[in-house]
């Protein structure tokens, strides 16, 4: 098994999508359609590099740019022959932004339909994104690992709170995929004896991909085919979808931000096996997913080997340091905060190798931000739940610890607003010490992982507990109860140095107490959290772990209200201060 370790060297500036831009988006959207025919994009690498094209016939028509990532692309009047390259996955792994996916989407073309007002979200981490081809891992432990052979939209255009009549305007074109699942952690039936959902469709691999990134396609009704080892092991149509990809997009971006590259799996067919098909699949199996008018992905199975695999180490720390990120005359910077003075960065100091320019503010002249760009594609944020022990009772044993996604669009930074939806039932805050992974690994001992913590800082993991805890189509369900915009709130600095094994954390409401403790009560410490971690998936720099919120004072928890001010306050890392506000109410 070959680890997905990837290393980004670019820097995305934290901007409000400029009017430019937007519309640069629409004229990529309408190259895509390239004048309503149906297209079929590829990535391809040669003896010169990596390309973008226009696969035609046998031959690929090249471009002088990624159709879906860069504006203006045209082509170069350059042909390739499709045998004389290799085809790539079709969207950069290193650009896309996020990977989510619906469970239970499908009609049964037997039985009678199924209205599902809130889908059933779940997120899968960008370092799960394979190609085809490529050798699929099926995880350690496993009980129930099995194939989902799916449609997968590619958002083109960015959107929020977007009308259901508008959403295809906000598509790209469409990839067929497999979402490999566990389907017994799905469930979470064994509770914290098993891995929690997360880790059921988030391990590396488990998004495998087609060869072709396909607009121009009518979406409504395409035969969907899976095989296991040659033999059709499921058959049905998207004309079964209980939500359809427009509904999809729509619903999702009323709590969730969808950026450009966003890829959303559409769930598998109904029934998702056919009679006397179904199995625990193993090491050597085949699956084939094919997709009329889109192509097939076909992957074989392997054991994972669970062999470490690692970046460059990070340099020992000089001391403590303060790292941030702010804004001043010129855009925004990294830097390093000493007193009163920021001194500041070449790069992000997270992605190691960031030296200083010589320039240096007073801290009263510029702005803090968040100490991570919000904009940095790929970046993963996780949060775990039940994670300190109880304050008077018997210390608690958690052997797989309940991890959730957040959104990286639900970063929000001091300061900042916090939206409540209308329809929220038990909103509230939770006050962590969030890990910032500063080198990329898989597999990590638990002795090592410290040497994998960029540094720290605070972090107020709000949640809905209601929707985490909700049945199907009742309410929202766990990936929007924790990744909805706003929902990740973090301190301006991020502190490398600093002993944080028993750090105090409170967290207050209008000034009022509601919950109080140290780290040094926690039930998984961070090095366990990393190590486990990455026993499913490849860690990288600027990846985020908040590690659990300490328990309630009695009788204080309540449902936030509009109006609200939050404050956490995490000892040697600062203060996180933000109010609620309202957001819409949910439309459909």
């Amino acid at each position: 098994m070959q680890a997905f370790v990837r290393f980004r060297h670019d820097l995305a500036k934290f901007l409000l999508v400029p009017l430019l831009a937007f519309a640069g988006q629409l004229f990529t959207a309408a190259f895509a359609a390239e004048n309503g025919d149906m297209t079929r994009y590829v990535r391809f690498s040669d003896d010169t590099g990596t390309h973008n094209g226009i696969l035609d016939g046998d031959a690929i028509r090249v471009l002088d740019g990624d159709p879906l990532f860069d504006d203006g692309v045209s082509e170069t009047g350059r042909t390739v022959a499709r045998g004389d390259v290799e085809l790539e996955m079709p969207m950069d792994p290193d650009r896309v932004p996020r990977v989510f996916g619906v469970a239970g989407n499908s009609n049964n073309p037997n039985g009678n339909p199924v209205e599902v007002e809130h889908p059933s979200w779940f997120g899968k981490a960008t370092t799960s994104l394979a190609r085809n081809g490529d050798p699929v891992e099926v995880p350690f432990g496993a009980t129930n690992f099995n194939f989902e052979g799916e449609l997968g939209l590619i958002i083109g255009t960015e959107g929020r709170h977007i009308p259901e009549s508008e959403a295809m305007d906000h598509l790209f074109g469409v990839v067929v995929g497999n979402d490999w699942s566990e389907n017994d952690w799905c469930g979470e039936g064994r509770g914290i004896e098993e891995p929690s959902h997360v880790f059921c469709k988030a391990g590396d691999t488990f998004a495998s991909l087609g060869d072709y990134m396909v607009t121009g396609l009518d979406l409504s009704d395409l035969q969907l085919t899976v095989r296991l080892d040659g033999v059709v092991a499921a058959q049905g149509s998207t004309a079964d979808f209980r939500n359809s990809p427009a509904a999809l997009i729509s619903k999702l971006s009323h709590y969730i931000t969808l950026k450009r590259g966003d890829l959303i799996f559409t769930g598998t067919v109904a029934p998702p096996q056919l009679p006397g098909t179904r199995r625990q699949l193993w090491q050597d199996d085949v699956v084939e997913v094919e997709i009329e008018g889109v192509g097939m992905v076909s992957n074989q199975l392997v054991r994972v080997t669970r062999q470490t695999v690692s970046g460059p180490a990070l340099p020992e720390p000089d001391g403590v340091s303060a790292y941030v990120r702010f804004q001043h005359e010129d855009g925004w910077s990294f830097g390093m905060l000493d007193g009163d003075q920021v001194s500041e960065l070449d790069g992000d100091p997270v992605e190691g190798g960031a030296a200083p320019t010589g320039r240096s503010f007073d801290l009263a002249d510029v702005e803090l931000g968040l100490p991570v760009d919000p904009e940095q594609p790929g970046r993963k944020v996780l949060s775990v739940a039940a994670n300190y022990h109880p304050v008077d009772g018997m210390p608690s044993q958690v052997p797989h610890p309940r991890y959730f996604f957040k959104a990286s669009t639900g970063l929000s930074p001091d300061g900042g607003e916090v939206q409540k939806p209308p329809e929220a039932e038990m909103m509230i805050p939770e006050g962590e010490l969030v890990l910032v992974i500063g080198r990329s690994g898989r597999h990590i001992p638990e002795s090592e992982a410290e040497d994998y913590i960029f540094g720290v800082a605070a972090g107020n993991d709000w949640t809905e507990l209601s929707w985490v805890a909700s049945d199907r189509g009742v309410r929202p369900l766990k990936l929007v109860g924790k990744a909805t915009d706003t929902w990740a709130g973090l301190g301006n600095m991020i502190v490398r140095g600093l002993d944080y094994s028993d750090l105090g954390i409170s967290v207050r409401v209008n000034g009022e107490l509601l919950s109080e403790g140290r780290t040094s009560t926690m039930v998984n410490r961070p090095a366990r959290l990393v190590s486990y971690l990455s026993r499913y998936m490849t860690l990288e720099p600027g990846d985020l772990i908040y590690t659990g919120a300490m328990p309630v004072v009695p009788g204080m928890r309540r449902n936030m209200e509009v109006g609200d001010v939050v404050e956490i306050v995490v000892e040697s890392l600062g203060t996180i201060e933000q109010e609620v506000v309202s957001m819409p109410a949910w439309p459909f």
